[in-house]
């Protein structure tokens, strides 16, 4: 402990915390709740303690590092001072209820609470879903709409506000690993749910997540990283031969912390050809140091092959997929005085292999080959931060290029090139290369209860030339806790290489597709405090060049195509109470979105088939001594049509879902039973296919 003299008096900076019980916190035998203390309640207290000097000192990161700091000052001060005088609170003339933060370096959030709706899980709310990888954690989010072709993490698309899956951004730890080929591997990422320490998810777009991918909503999958040396593995079995085993570890030396995690899953399919297995690997490093900044270096990798019955075609049930996946990245960020500055560069490498056939068996004449493609992804970005007496002021510049080799995406290759792993003469015939140049300017403006932002972005991409988009927000603190907000912004997506490329027995590309565009206004309210948690949102986007894979009724081939206008309209609501052990956490929360379009007599295939109504109810609770139990009721109404197994046109229908999951839960061990769609109900996500009925799991979780 050192003795600084920050102030007239004397205080304390507190370098480390430790769990000892001769440490200070501990020897107060209270508990004590570090949080974040806005810059006006700091001022307004030390102007009562007449301690004039606070004028002269700058708060930096909205408040978050100098206001952590003097909060641990003064609560120390007074804690000591109560000690003395038995009083038991804070400050018995000035109290304030506080978010709380954990005291570790995080990445930055994807978006501000403030003027976004940016919903958080917690590593607390993903233990207790009936979840055994990141696909079953989302869908067990209120505000997406995942739609999956199999089970388990196999494949599922992720979409928000009747968006399609392309039109979602993903980042881990801030990077944004969104693939170029197609939405359907955008949650193709390396990492067990033991490494994640929350989730972001961010409704609409914001100007400074690099690329044009945010058009309907982001997520951001942040590891989490601890001082405290652990190990912890993990074995669920259940259904269908399921088997689900993991290591993670966690250890610390110095300023270094090192993290990694390695999986395996598997099952043999819930009927014909849904048979599955896959392995993941994982590993994060990082460095705080005051001198030389903070590093942050992660790797990963998957190797996945799955059967892939009528994914993409029910004319042709018996198809297959292989995909392997390799990324790392290296960042770092440094604070100089009141300037911050982060660089990162980041690659990916996704290969995958699809047979219409498996096998051939029984294939037609006509098909003698599969389709092998393999997209790389590489980039350096920069994103600077002056932060002042009026705000935030951010500036940021990113080169990405997409390339990707194929025998059947692209255009012709001068030179064929091998395809590695393919039996035969097989060669990669087609290929292309684009490079993005995005940058964003953003200015936020902090007065009092208010807060602002506006913002621009702009991406040079050497196929579509330039693009821009915009934001501007406002947000107004009408109690502690509650706030509400208003946004309009103007977003982009730019065409995948399948929409402009694929072309199969059913499918039939467009290369002159335009980047879509959309302008999106938006209000909302929120309210966080006492246990309590709300927020009411409403949107209204106008949406054109819409992409979308449509065919008439009488055709079996889908063809790529801009829609001229999609509009939607919509809104969220949702209600959450904590309180204490028995009950942990209860939520309802209900979505609404209506596209305004006319198909004629087109089929839609993506664009138009969205989800209109969903409806869940949560409960988290205790039961006795460690026993605990999560439950999830959801109602999810589909708009659109589909072509049945037998050819006709068919109308989704609404279905209610019912999940669980009981555990007993001690120091070092967790036990657990679950189930998913308990009534056993039969249901597509996606026409034609469908989705397991009830299965049930169980397992066991180990910490050293």
């Amino acid at each position: 402990m050192k003795t600084i003299s920050l102030f007239r008096q004397k205080s304390f900076c507190f370098r480390r915390f430790s769990r000892a019980a001769y440490a200070v916190f501990s020897s107060l035998h209270r508990q004590v709740t570090i949080g974040t203390l806005h810059s006006r309640v700091a001022n307004s207290q030390m102007r009562k303690s007449n301690v004039s000097e606070l004028q002269t000192i700058q708060h930096i990161g909205n408040g978050r590092t100098f206001s952590l700091l003097l909060l641990l000052l003064t609560l120390s001060a007074s804690l000591f001072a109560n000690a003395t005088t038995g009083t038991d609170t804070l400050c018995a003339e000035y109290t304030h209820q506080l978010d709380e933060v954990a005291v570790t370096a995080t990445p930055t959030r994807v978006a501000s609470s403030k003027l976004h709706v940016v919903a958080t899980i917690s590593r607390q709310e993903i233990e207790a879903l009936t979840a055994q990888n990141l696909s079953d954690i989302l869908e067990n989010i209120p505000s997406l709409d995942l739609r999956t072709r199999s089970s388990n993490g196999v494949q599922a698309d992720l979409t928000m506000r009747g968006g399609t899956f392309d039109q979602v951004a993903v980042l881990l730890n801030g990077i944004n690993i969104t693939d170029p080929q197609t939405g359907h591997f955008n949650l193709e990422i390396p990492i067990d749910i033991a490494l994640i320490d929350r989730i972001e998810i961010l409704q609409g777009s914001s100007v400074s997540i690099f690329g044009l991918s945010a058009f309907s909503g982001a997520i951001n999958i942040i590891t989490g990283t601890s001082a405290i040396n652990h190990t912890s593995a993990s074995i669920s079995a259940g259904d269908y031969g399921f088997i689900n085993a993991a290591l993670s570890a966690n250890y610390s030396v110095k300023k270094w912390i090192l993290t990694g995690s390695a999986s395996y899953n598997r099952s043999e399919g819930y009927i014909a050809n849904t048979d599955y297995q896959y392995a993941n690997l994982m590993a994060n490093v990082s460095c705080q140091d005051s001198l030389s900044g903070n590093w942050r270096i992660q790797l990963g990798g998957q190797a996945k092959e799955y059967g892939a019955n009528s994914f993409y075609t029910l004319a042709y049930p018996n198809q297959f997929e292989c995909n392997k996946s390799l990324l790392g990245s290296l960042t770092w960020d440094r604070r100089f005085g009141d300037f911050a500055v982060e660089v990162s560069m980041y690659g990916r490498i996704h290969s995958n292999h699809y047979e219409l056939i498996r096998d051939f068996i029984d294939a037609p004449d006509w098909y003698t080959s599969h389709n092998n493609h393999l997209t790389t992804t590489a980039a350096i970005n920069a994103k600077s931060a002056w932060y002042s007496t009026i705000g935030k002021t951010a500036i940021g510049i990113e080169v990405r290029n997409e390339n990707i080799i194929s025998n059947v995406l692209g255009d012709t290759l001068t030179k064929p090139l091998p395809i590695v792993g393919e039996q035969g003469n097989a060669m990669y015939q087609y290929g292309k290369n684009r490079l993005n140049v995005n940058y964003f300017a953003e200015q936020t403006f902090l007065y009092r209860h208010f807060s602002a932002s506006a913002g621009i972005s702009a991406n040079y991409n050497t196929m579509f030339s330039h693009n821009f988009a915009f934001g501007v927000n406002i947000g107004y603190e009408y109690i502690t806790g509650g706030n509400i907000f208003a946004s309009v912004s103007r977003s982009l997506r730019l065409p995948t290489f399948t929409d402009l490329y694929y072309h199969s027995a059913t499918q039939i590309p467009n290369p002159n597709l335009h980047p879509e565009k959309n302008l999106t206004t938006e209000i909302g309210i929120s309210y966080n405090n006492y246990g309590v948690s709300t927020h009411l949102s409403a949107y209204y986007r106008i949406g054109q060049d819409i992409i979308d894979w449509v065919c008439l009724p009488s055709e079996i081939q889908w063809r790529a195509q801009n829609h001229s206008r999609v509009d939607a309209t919509g809104g969220e609501i949702a209600i959450a109470y904590s309180h204490g052990y028995w009950l942990k956490k209860a939520e309802a929360t209900y979505s609404y979105c209506h596209l305004f379009k006319n198909s004629g007599n087109y089929l839609s295939r993506y664009a138009l088939d969205y989800l209109r109504h969903k409806f869940t109810l949560s409960v988290h609770h205790g039961i006795y001594r460690g026993f605990g139990a999560s439950w999830s009721l959801s109602y999810q109404a589909r708009n659109g049509e589909y072509h049945n197994t037998l050819g006709n046109i068919t109308p989704y229908s609404p279905i209610w879902l019912l999940d669980g999951r009981i555990y007993w839960e001690g120091a070092k061990i967790r036990l657990f039973i679950e189930a998913t769609n308990i009534t056993n109900r039969h249901y597509y996500d996606y026409g034609g296919i469908l989705q397991a009925g009830i299965w049930a799991k169980g397992g066991i979780n180990v910490k050293i």
